[in-house]
């Protein structure tokens, strides 16, 4: 997942009944924001609030945790650490996300991408498969051969994650290591880098010096 776009809409204009939208697509430079809010008239003056209508992600259950009201540089602050992931560490986060731990807003999803090491996940999708993995990858437990045709994998595997609050996900079973999530973002305070929020500059009207001097003869 190289971004997302997300289809924003004036909100002044919104509540009055009427539709003014755009699609702005994420991670987006200044000059990007500026013309999508003047395309919809949210000019910082007579219009200044937005409200975001939908979502194009490729994860899923990120739209939800971001909402309708989420500010652009934050998006953009997601959005660029998304884009900065390699395949190893896309196939963690959409596993944590599903996972559900850290994944309920946009602070929590900027701050997942931050603690991807904090997770294993293992190429196993069912408490049985677990179970197999327990014993023949992990070592779990020692197994006398004789007794492998009698023993339940599944139960095993099922009641281990259980104890271990893992998940099994679209991509495999998601375990929380020991290390403590590291709180990056505060949620308040996005990083310079990362802010791209800025209003359309406001054009000045200027007058022809012919009509300026007509105007001051009729004083």
């Amino acid at each position: 997942m190289a971004g997302f776009t997300a289809t924003i809409a004036n909100l002044g204009k919104y509540n009055a009944g009427v539709l003014a939208d755009t699609t702005l697509s994420f991670p987006a430079t200044t000059g990007q924001v500026q013309e999508a809010l003047r395309k919809i008239g949210v000019d910082g003056l007579r219009y200044e609030e937005i409200i975001i209508l939908e979502y194009s992600i490729g994860v899923k259950g990120v739209a939800r945790a971001l909402g309708e009201y989420t500010h652009i540089d934050e998006l953009n602050y997601l959005a660029s650490r998304l884009e900065g992931l390699d395949p190893e560490d896309m196939g963690k986060f959409i596993a944590a996300v599903e996972h559900g731990e850290y994944a309920g807003s946009a602070e929590q999803l900027i701050n997942l991408t931050y603690n991807l090491e904090h997770y294993e996940l293992y190429p196993v999708w069912t408490p049985e498969e677990y179970g197999l993995w327990l014993v023949d990858e992990l070592s779990a437990m020692e197994l006398p051969e004789k007794a492998r045709d009698f023993f339940d994998f599944e139960a095993y595997g099922e009641a281990t994650a259980i104890n271990e609050g893992g998940t099994f996900t679209s991509r495999g079973y998601m375990l929380a290591g020991p290390d403590p999530f590291q709180k990056v973002y505060d949620g308040q305070h996005v990083p310079e880098q990362y802010k791209v929020f800025q209003y359309p500059i406001q054009q000045k009207i200027t007058v022809p010096r012919s009509h300026r001097s007509r105007d001051c003869q009729r004083q």
